[in-house]
């Protein structure tokens, strides 16, 4: 299964929520699977388009750089997104919850399977990291967004991954917003922006 060949790239789930999000789309033969899937990393890595790739319900995603400035191109490792979900933002974040591109690879594992993904995890504002943890989960979770190709099938996929909301910020307001937006009910709500989001990415 086309799951088992991004695996290894998943962080282990240990504590809190799993949530695992796919879906797969099947070229007519492998050459025109090869020439999507550059088009489908293309996308992905695109991070200030993925609000218009999930539609109505998505959060805006802004990449930045190490000075929390507005970042234009693809997203690479140690630059930052800024995300703006819809209601109140962290005081942490300045008004918006923030994670960190901690990797982003592409493996060939064969000339039929190859796997491209992009791993974020929680942040402390970049230019305000004395604040904590910016975000409505803890630094434990993470997203790994991820395309994989598997002959003439691609799959797009959001592996989130030990989801625990991030009641431990000193900040009063935070910690109440956090566990809130952080909920099991939230979580649900990202799924499907998620959804939305793997969706777009191979349409």
């Amino acid at each position: 299964m086309a799951d088992n060949i991004a695996a290894p790239f998943i962080p282990a789930q240990y504590t809190g929520e799993a949530t695992t999000t796919t879906e797969t789309r099947a070229l007519v033969h492998e050459a025109a699977a090869i020439a999507f899937f550059k088009t489908a990393v293309a996308r992905l890595v695109d991070v200030n388009n993925w609000a218009s790739l999930s539609g109505g319900l998505s959060s805006e995603f802004q990449l930045t750089d190490l000075a929390a400035k507005p970042a234009e191109g693809p997203a690479e490792t140690g630059m930052y997104i800024r995300i703006n979900i819809p209601g109140p933002g962290t005081n942490a974040g300045k008004g918006f919850d923030w994670v960190k591109v901690e990797q982003k690879e592409h493996v060939m594992l064969n000339e039929h399977q190859e796997v491209y993904f992009i791993r974020a995890r929680p942040s402390e504002h970049p230019i305000q990291k004395s604040a904590g943890i910016a975000h409505f989960l803890r630094k434990e979770a993470s997203s790994s967004f991820v395309l994989e190709r598997n002959g003439n099938e691609i799959t797009a996929a959001v592996y989130g991954r030990n989801e625990v909301p991030n009641t431990q910020t000193a900040d009063i307001g935070d910690k109440i917003r956090n566990a809130v937006v952080g909920s099991s009910g939230a979580i649900g709500i990202s799924k499907l922006q998620w959804k939305a989001l793997v969706k777009g990415l191979l349409e």
